[in-house]
């Protein structure tokens, strides 16, 4: 997911506040005079809706900025700065195809119903998460896929503060959230208001939102400016947040984990979720449906048209592999993503690929590179004995892994941050399998007796060199074997535990297991992070008598809580330019591969996908900085094709076939 990275600025007068508070700006103030500071303000790109200020700030919120004038400022227009530059991006080129078509249904699997539909809060980031909301995230700004120069997102213009501080958006007035709500400055404050709030459950939010932003200052109903707390390496990127939907979550309270389970956040992305005709309600046991927006504001702006075309999409659960696949071969789908490759050799087996009506597209990326590997949790006992985890590290076999389960087609990942360029530290290589190495660190932990059944013991204490190896039911779990068998030649056993996907990931943010097999993705980001995955105060409670305990809900699941490493995180969030970013990231990836909490295990430089022939890509098929083709959305559904293609089907018409390689990104070519 991409997170943004705040000069307190301080109406002077309570009242301004309270007025300000009460009675929000639905447009602009007057035209000001060509001396005024606001005088080169660019024009609204749209007319102000009418409904604009409808839509009250609920008391919640209201009292919450009040107790926080701090942070929340409320100024006019005649109150910017002088002598601001204002720029947009109208320049970069675009990515969608000028031939694309809009309508049609497309029907994708999906492995197992999302545990919630919410975006923050327990078990929300879960897999289906990314095909709710982060492939459809419009921020301030984003950055272009290809070039990663800022373009317009919800604000058409930006200036940045000489201090490189404070960072001030012009939006768009056409942009509204998908249940038809305006989007105006208001949704920016309450964006605070809502991801520091203790009843969304979220420590990372609550912790981000308080602690990397020094303030927002609210002009007009068009016009913010975000602060941060310190000069930032890119200070638009880093103040670049999402607006929250004030009128959706007026009645945020203690109930929001159990009011908001299935209930799916307003965005300003193409799609809604379909909702039950009669209930109102949303099932996710069998499908759930995502509907396009009618006369979405993206359709009118240069980067954004042309994109997401499908009308609808289904996303139908699908709990079994091998049965997903027939359904795709069998028309039932009309594209999957293959990332297992006895998959995507099967295909060639199949008629319907031999005589074209099934396409098959290879595209490689440029982009940071999801964290496939062992995540050892340090609170377990022996997996906090750093000479267990070197151990570890030799005794699991990612080659063998990726040669025979993966037959040859991925490389090995080498640290923890890779794909970044510059910011990440190349210098570090992931331990090699290595049995004798792999002896020497376990004996130096105290297992130098090997039981009859080969596993090591320690005769100190008599307990067996034994952990449990968990991962998520999905086809990774046959490389499993392949795991358990290299680590016994090492004397070390792992039971494996496969577990339902929910399940797993409940499991394993309680910090439960004891080793899994799992990634995160870093789709989006520009800068490695690591305070969610590495801090202290991610990991532990502390408990009043000096003991610690695992903290629940968060994605340290290694349970690191080194201070020095912790103090190191704290730096680097604050890092001013990008060469400490670079300098300090390299030193924190140096730190987590001696501590050997995650054994780096593959990596994933391309998307295979398969589709229906009447399934359309743009040219370039997909973008640089992005794996997923539901991110950029540049396919579209050729329904005249697709009537032709199942005319020709049964007439028994073959087409030639068609196994294209998009490399146009790749870094090794």
């Amino acid at each position: 997911m991409r997170f943004a990275w705040l000069a307190k600025i301080f109406c002077a007068a309570a009242v301004c506040v309270t007025a300000a508070l009460a009675a929000p700006v639905a447009a602009p103030a007057a035209p000001l005079s060509a001396s005024s500071p606001a005088a080169s303000l660019p024009a609204l790109v749209a007319e102000v809706p009418a409904d604009a200020a409808s839509v009250p700030v609920p008391a919640g919120a209201l009292e919450y900025y009040k107790a926080h004038p701090e942070f929340f400022h409320f100024k006019t227009l005649a109150d910017l700065p002088v002598g601001l530059r204002w720029e947009t991006n109208d320049s970069d080129p675009e990515f969608s195809a000028p031939e694309a078509k809009r309508g049609g249904r497309l029907r994708f699997a999906f492995p197992t119903p999302p545990p919630t539909l919410r975006r923050v809060g327990p078990n929300a980031n879960n897999s289906f998460r990314g095909y709710l909301y982060d492939n459809f995230l419009i921020a301030l700004t984003n950055p272009h896929p290809n070039t990663d120069r800022p373009i317009p997102g919800t604000a058409s213009h930006w200036a940045v503060s000489a201090d490189r501080k404070t960072v001030f958006f012009r939006l768009d007035p056409s942009v509204r959230f998908n249940d038809g709500q305006p989007v105006t400055a208001d949704d920016y404050l309450f964006c605070f208001y809502f991801h520091r709030s203790p009843h969304i459950s979220a420590p990372w939010y609550n912790d981000f939102y308080t602690t990397e932003f020094a303030g927002i200052t609210r002009y007009d109903a068009y016009t913010l400016a975000v602060h941060l707390p310190d000069e930032r390496p890119d200070p638009v990127y880093n103040a670049s947040i999402e607006p929250v939907a004030r009128n959706f979550f007026a009645a945020l309270g203690p109930d929001f984990v159990q009011r908001y389970q299935f209930s799916p956040f307003p965005t300003v992305g193409p799609y809604k979720v379909r909702r039950d005709p009669v209930t109102g309600g949303v099932s996710v046991e069998t499908e759930i449906v995502l509907e396009r927006v009618p006369d979405w504001w993206g359709d009118h702006r240069r980067y954004y048209r042309r994109r997401h075309n499908a009308e609808s999409i289904v996303f139908v659960i699908v709990r079994d592999v091998p049965k997903s696949f027939q359904m795709f071969l069998g028309g039932d789908l009309d594209m999957v993503e293959i990332r297992i490759p006895k998959y995507w050799y099967a295909l060639d087996a199949e008629a319907v690929v031999r005589d074209g009506f099934i396409h098959k597209h290879t595209f490689y990326c440029d982009r940071p590179v999801p964290t496939w590997g062992l995540f050892l949790n340090t609170l377990k006992p022996w997996l906090d004995n750093r000479d267990v985890r070197l151990g570890i590290q030799h005794a699991t076999d990612w080659t063998r892994v990726i040669n025979t389960f993966f037959r040859g087609d991925y490389q090995r990942l080498n640290s923890y941050a890779e794909g970044f360029g510059r910011f990440t530290n190349t210098a570090l290589r992931a331990r090699p399998y290595d049995t004798a190495a792999a002896l020497r660190h376990f004996r130096a932990a105290g297992f130098t007796a090997r039981g009859t059944d080969g596993i090591l013991v320690n005769p100190a204490t008599g307990d067996r060199l034994s952990f449990q190896l968990t991962c998520r039911d999905t086809d990774i779990r046959k490389a499993l074997p392949t795991l358990v068998d290299s680590a016994r030649k090492a004397g070390l056993e792992l039971r494996p535990e496969v577990l339902e996907t929910t399940t797993f990931f409940k499991k394993t943010q309680e910090k439960k297991h004891d080793i899994a097999l799992t990634a995160w993705n870093t789709a989006g980001n520009k800068y490695p992070t690591f305070w969610e995955g590495f801090h202290r105060v991610n990991a532990v409670i502390e408990n009043p008598d000096g003991t610690v305990r695992a903290k629940p809900q968060t994605n340290n699941i290694t349970g690191t809580r080194d201070p020095a490493l912790s103090a190191l995180i704290d730096a680097y969030r604050a890092a001013k330019t990008e060469d400490e970013v670079a300098r300090l990231g390299h030193e924190i990836q140096r730190r987590i591969h001696e501590d050997a909490c995650f054994v780096p295990g593959y990596k994933v430089v391309t998307t295979r996908v398969a589709a229906w022939r009447w399934v359309r890509f743009a040219p370039e098929f997909g973008v640089k900085n992005s794996d997923d083709i539901f991110e950029a959305g540049t396919f579209w559904l050729d329904e005249d094709e697709r009537a032709a293609a199942r005319a020709a089907l049964r007439a028994g018409k073959t087409h030639p076939a068609v196994n294209e390689v998009h490399d146009r990104y790749n870094t090794e070519r």
